[in-house]
C-alpha cells in the first residue's frame, strides 16, 4: 500500500526514461529479479557509460581481469558455470569485463574453492550447490550481457594463506575494474538471495497531466508521483551488508553499484543515485567523506591531498579529515576476524596512494602523521556509524598478535574516534616534530617505529574505562564509566570528557589523585603504580591575550601517554590519549567557572551541544531505586590543587610549530624537550 505520494521536483522525465519506464510498467514486476528490474538496470549502466563525465569508464587498453572469475556462460546457455584461471586463459581484452559481488558470507558454512576443490570448479559449479545469492548474481550477470562473475568465496583459495595474501592485496583492482558491482544489501547471509518478492506496480513512478492554468495558454502540465511505501516510512534501518566493515572499501571503490535493497533497486554512480522509486535521485549511502574519497581518486585532480579552489595549507587536512571520516565508519562497521583490520581497508588506502605523493603507514598518512595520531577509543558514541549496532565488542582491545604498531588505530579491535571537525581546520596545531618513521611487514601485518621530538611530561593517572574495554569490568568495576551516570570523585560527579584523575607523585591512595580539566582515554587496562609519560602532539590555541578560556575560544593540547617498553632506551609503546584543557598543560587552570553551567557543557563536548544536553537530561532523569540521583554539577565545584589559576596571569597568545611555546609554562611544571621513540608493538 502507499503511505504517501509526493511531487518530485521535475516537471517531466526525459524522453529516454519515459520510454524505459513505460516499457517496465508493461512488463512482469513481480520481483526485484523480473524483466521490469531488468530493463530499468540496464538503463542506468548504459546512461552511466555513456553519458556521466566524471565516471570513470572501463578502459580498452589498460584492462584488468582478476586472476579467477566464474565464467557463467551466455543467457541461454544451459553449461553450469565453472571456474576459469585467466592466467592460463587467454581473453582478449575487449572481452576482458567482469562483474563483481558484494555480500555477507552470514555465520553458515557457504561453497569455498579450496585445494582440494580446486580442480573441480575449474570442471563445473552446478547451480544447485551455489547458495541463493550467488545464483541471483549468476542472474544479474547473463541479463545484463556480461560474462564474468568474481566472487571471493569462490575466486580465492581459502585454504591457501599464501593464495589469500596476493589475492587480497588486490582488491583495489578487482573492485575499481569491475564494470559494475551487485550489492546484495539486505541480505544478512548468502543463503537470502538477492531478489525480493514484491508488487512492482507499487515501486515505479507514474506521470500525470494536468491542465494549463485558468487562462493560459499551453500544453498540458506534465508531473511526476514518486510512491512510497508504508515499510518504508516506518522502517528507516540500513540493510545489513553496510554494517560489514569489509564492505566499505566495496563501496568506495566500486565505480558503479547495483543494489539489491529489500523489495526495492538501487542504483549508484558517482553522477546519479536512484532507484526504481525514484530513478534519478533518491537517498545515497555515498554521501560526504565517503563520496569525497570516490571522487578524488577518480577525478583529474593532480594529487588526492589537494584542491585547486583552496590555498596550499588548507586541503591536506580537509582531505585527510575525509579519511579519518572513514576510518571511524570502517570501525564501527562489524568484522568476523579483527585481523583483517588492516588488509580489509588497503584497497582504498592503495587507491588513494595511486593519485599522492603522500605515503600510507600502517593506516596513517606521512604528511599529517602527527594529527593521525590522535586517534581515541571514546567513552560515549561520538560518530553515527551507517549501520547502527553492527559492532560486536571484542574480549580485548589489543590483538592477540600484533599487527601494526602500537601508534596506529589499526593496533586496536574496538571503534575509534578523531578530533574532528577539529583535525581538519587549520586551528589545531602540530606542536611536535616527526624526525624519523619506519614501517615494514606485508600488507597485513606490519611493524613500525616513529621517532618524535617534542615537550614530554610525567603524571601518574587513574583511568576511567569506556565499556569497550572489557576487562575492566571484571578488575576495576567502579571506573568504568556507564553513560548518563558520571564519576564520583569527593562527592561529586564529573564526566569523563571533561576531567581526569592524575598526581604528579606516586599515590598511596585513590583520593590522592586530583581532577585535571581535559580527558584520558586509554587504549588498555592500565596500572596505576607507574607513571605515564605524555607527549604533546598538537594543539589547539586561544586567541585572545589573558582571561579565562571560554566555550568560543579554547587553549587544549593534545597528547599521546606511554608507557616505556623497556627493550630500549627512550622507547615508547602508546597506550591512550589525551586532552589537557583550558592550558592545564602548561600547569594553568584558565577555565570559565559559572555558577550556572551544567557538567555536559564543559569543555569535554563543548562541540557538541546535543549530546551534552541528552547527557545532563539523562542524569536528571535517573532515578533508578537504590541508586543516588546524580545532579549535573556546576564545574566550579571542582578546583585541581595541581595547577595554578591562570586568570588575569597566563597569557594565551602562544606561538604553535614546531614546540610548544616554553614561556607558556609555570614554574612548577616539570617538562623536557625530548626525542622518543614509538614502537611498533604493542
Amino acid at each position: 500500500m502507499l503511505a504517501v505520494s509526493y511531487l518530485s521536483v521535475e516537471s517531466f522525465l526525459a524522453d529516454e526514461l519515459a520510454t524505459t519506464l513505460r516499457k517496465c510498467a508493461e512488463m512482469s514486476n513481480e520481483s526485484t529479479g523480473s524483466d521490469s528490474s531488468f530493463e530499468l538496470a540496464s538503463y542506468w549502466l548504459e546512461q552511466c557509460l555513456s553519458y556521466h563525465a566524471d565516471c570513470p569508464k572501463p578502459s580498452v587498453t589498460d584492462t584488468f581481469i582478476p586472476s579467477r572469475v566464474i565464467d557463467v556462460g551466455g543467457l541461454n546457455e544451459s553449461r553450469e558455470p565453472y571456474l576459469i584461471d585467466t592466467r592460463d586463459q587467454h581473453i582478449p581484452e575487449k572481452e576482458q569485463r567482469y562483474v563483481a559481488l558484494s555480500h555477507c558470507w552470514g555465520t553458515a558454512q557457504i561453497i569455498t574453492t579450496k585445494l582440494s576443490t580446486l580442480s573441480d570448479r575449474h570442471s563445473g559449479i552446478p547451480m544447485a550447490t551455489l547458495p541463493q545469492t550467488f545464483q541471483d548474481a549468476v542472474i544479474v550477470t547473463r541479463r545484463l550481457a556480461l560474462r564474468y562473475l568474481w566472487i571471493d568465496s569462490l575466486c580465492i583459495i581459502q585454504d591457501s594463506s599464501e593464495d589469500w595474501e596476493n589475492e587480497s592485496v588486490q582488491m583495489c583492482n578487482i573492485y575499481r575494474n569491475a564494470f559494475f558491482t551487485i550489492a546484495a544489501a539486505h541480505a544478512s547471509s548468502s543463503s537470502v538471495g538477492c531478489f525480493a518478492q514484491r508488487d512492482g506496480i507499487l515501486h515505479l513512478p507514474f506521470e500525470l497531466s494536468f491542465p494549463s492554468l485558468a487562462g493560459s495558454e499551453g500544453d498540458a502540465i506534465k508531473a511526476v508521483f514518486t510512491p512510497l511505501p508504508r515499510k518504508q516510512v516506518l522502517d528507516n534501518s540500513e540493510p545489513p551488508l553496510y554494517g560489514r566493515a569489509w564492505v566499505l572499501q566495496e563501496q568506495i571503490l566500486s565505480p558503479r553499484m547495483l543494489i539489491y535493497d529489500g523489495d526495492q533497486l538501487r542504483w549508484e554512480c558517482l553522477s546519479v543515485h536512484g532507484s526504481e522509486r525514484s530513478p534519478l535521485g533518491g537517498i545515497s549511502r555515498h554521501i560526504g567523506a565517503s563520496k569525497a574519497i570516490r571522487s578524488g581518486i577518480t577525478d583529474n585532480r593532480e594529487d588526492f591531498f589537494t584542491l585547486t579552489q583552496f590555498n596550499e595549507e588548507f586541503p591536506p587536512r580537509y582531505q585527510h579529515q575525509d579519511w579519518c571520516y572513514a576510518v571511524m565508519d570502517y570501525t564501527h562497521r562489524g568484522m568476523t576476524n579483527q585481523t583483517d583490520r588492516l588488509i580489509a581497508i588497503s584497497g582504498i588506502a592503495e587507491a588513494i596512494q595511486r593519485r599522492t605523493k603522500n605515503v600510507y603507514l600502517a593506516g596513517l598518512w606521512k604528511d599529517q602523521l602527527a594529527l593521525g595520531l590522535l586517534w581515541n577509543i571514546p567513552f560515549e558514541r561520538e560518530f553515527t556509524p551507517t549501520t547502527m549496532f553492527a559492532f560486536n565488542i571484542p574480549p580485548s582491545t589489543r590483538h592477540s598478535r600484533a599487527i601494526a604498531p602500537s601508534w596506529s588505530w589499526v593496533s586496536v579491535t574496538v571503534p575509534v574516534v578523531f578530533p574532528v571537525p577539529s583535525i581538519g581546520s587549520i586551528f589545531l596545531r602540530p606542536v611536535c616534530e616527526i624526525m624519523r618513521v619506519q614501517v615494514e611487514g606485508i600488507p597485513s601485518c606490519q611493524t613500525g617505529t616513529i621517532t618524535v621530538r617534542g615537550h614530554v611530561r610525567q603524571a601518574y593517572i587513574k583511568s576511567i574505562y569506556p565499556t569497550v574495554i572489557r576487562q575492566a569490568s571484571s578488575t576495576c568495576p567502579d571506573y568504568v564509566y556507564e553513560q548518563g551516570k558520571g564519576v564520583r570523585y569527593h562527592a561529586q560527579n564529573f564526566h569523563p570528557n571533561d576531567f581526569f584523575l592524575a598526581s604528579l607523585k606516586r599515590p598511596q591512595k585513590v583520593s590522592q589523585f586530583q581532577p585535571v580539566p581535559g580527558t584520558w582515554r586509554p587504549d588498555e587496562l592500565l596500572q596505576t603504580d607507574e607513571p605515564l609519560t605524555f607527549i604533546a602532539i598538537a594543539q589547539r590555541p586561544r586567541e585572545n591575550t589573558k582571561g579565562p578560556v571560554g566555550d568560543e575560544y579554547e587553549n587544549e593540547v593534545f597528547a599521546l601517554g606511554l608507557l616505556p617498553t623497556r627493550k630500549a632506551d627512550n622507547e615508547y609503546r602508546r597506550v591512550g590519549y589525551a586532552v589537557w584543557a583550558d592550558c592545564s598543560w602548561y600547569g594553568y587552570d584558565c577555565g570559565e567557572y559559572s555558577n550556572s553551567k551544567p557538567q555536559g557543557l564543559a569543555s569535554g563536548l563543548r562541540n557538541n551541544t546535543e549530546i551534552a544536553m541528552k547527557k545532563v537530561r539523562s542524569w536528571i532523569h535517573n532515578e533508578e531505586p537504590g541508586v543516588n540521583r546524580l545532579l549535573p554539577y556546576k564545574r566550579g565545584h571542582i578546583r585541581s590543587p595541581l595547577l595554578v589559576c591562570g586568570e588575569g596571569e597566563h597569557k594565551h597568545s602562544m606561538r604553535c610549530g614546531p614546540l610548544p611555546d616554553n614561556g607558556a609554562y609555570h614554574k612548577s611544571v616539570e617538562v623536557n624537550k625530548d626525542c622518543l621513540t614509538l614502537s611498533g608493538s604493542a
